[in-house]
């Protein structure tokens, strides 16, 4: 009997610890992708903040206002700063355009402001 108990012990650690290897591991895995996207959420938070105020905004002032912007998981030595890339600030004009954030001012300029939206 005590032999079917602590076998029964080991069976569930084993089993804890490989859920906990593979809950690491999948994390690891994503993590470059979730701190890309934590980091796009907060510019595009950054720049909503600056159209309270602000009727429009540039391409290059949206490059600057977002150069420094930092975004770490919980409990992870990794963190993703933006920088004044024009790679980055495509990616988030792309990301805001797509989540119905912004609207460009005319076709073809890179003059955004905050959508308005349409009753």
């Amino acid at each position: 009997m005590k032999f079917l108990i602590f076998g029964f012990g080991v069976l569930m650690f084993a089993f804890v610890t490989a859920v906990l290897v593979v809950w690491g591991m999948r994390k690891a895995y994503f993590q470059r992708e979730t701190l890309l996207n934590m980091l796009l959420s907060k510019s595009a938070d950054k720049v909503m903040h600056y159209l309270k105020s602000h009727d429009t905004i540039t391409e290059p002032e949206m490059r600057t206002l977002v150069d420094g912007v930092r975004a770490a998981e919980f409990h992870s030595r990794q963190r993703a700063v933006a920088q004044a890339d024009p790679a980055f600030t495509a990616k988030l004009i792309e990301a805001m355009l797509h989540d119905g954030l912004i609207e460009p001012v005319q076709k073809g300029k890179a003059v955004y402001r905050k959508k308005i939206k349409k009753q």
